[in-house]
């Protein structure tokens, strides 16, 4: 028993230490960082964009490990109007890599594909294809048993960056999915780029992470 315990207590510790991972900002040119929330703010040109890392963003659908959300907010304190789109937001690694946005349409097929087999809280899913097809033949309408497999995970889409123009002295906010690990990198680095701006020049808007292990 008492072997049980050291072993359970050892699994639970190794478990800890591996979900330690945290993603902070790293201060850089007209940026000011905000440590209650791990954010970082950057005024350039008359936009103010803040970003952060939202840890809670796809949590609920168990793709913590493999898609990481980003908080971001666009302020526009110009005359003029502004815009960013999906391909604004481009996120980069410490070796190079580059990672485009994921849309909840993305996200909504990456969930579907293993929605029969396993779906974590608050969802129901299945561990085997027999189950479901008992399921699939079960009438939902004349039955009061609850009816479980389908997924609607709204969130993903009412907490996603909207891609709209932002009026003069307005402001939109949203979270912006990619499909990385953190715990498998050391830094990466979130750009911003003003639609029809090219790629190839220096982004609107750079914000650096460090991966604190």
């Amino acid at each position: 028993m008492k072997h049980s315990m050291i072993s359970i207590l050892f699994v639970a510790l190794v478990l800890a230490g591996c979900s330690s991972v945290k993603v902070v900002p790293e201060l850089t040119a007209n940026g000011r960082i905000n440590t209650t929330d791990n954010s970082q703010t950057i005024i350039s040109n008359g936009v103010e964009v803040t970003a952060r890392v939202d840890e809670t963003g796809i949590n609920s659908y168990n793709l913590e490990s493999t898609v990481t959300s980003f908080h971001i907010s666009i302020k526009n304190t110009t005359d003029s109007e502004i815009f960013f789109n999906d391909e604004s937001y481009i996120l980069v690694d410490e070796s190079g890599l580059q990672y485009s946005l994921l849309t909840p349409e993305n996200i909504r097929a990456m969930l579907s594909k293993d929605s029969y087999y396993l779906v974590p809280y608050p969802y129901v899913g299945f561990y085997y294809l027999e189950d479901y097809a008992k399921t699939n033949a079960y009438n939902r309408f004349n039955s009061p048993l609850p009816y479980y497999y389908e997924l609607y995970p709204q969130d993903i889409f009412t907490k996603a960056m909207q891609v709209a123009t932002v009026i003069p002295g307005m402001k939109v906010e949203g979270l912006t999915y990619f499909k990385i690990d953190p715990a498998a990198h050391q830094h990466v680095k979130l750009l911003l780029f003003r639609k029809g701006v090219p790629k190839s020049s220096p982004p609107d808007f750079s914000f650096p992470f460090k991966i604190v292990k």
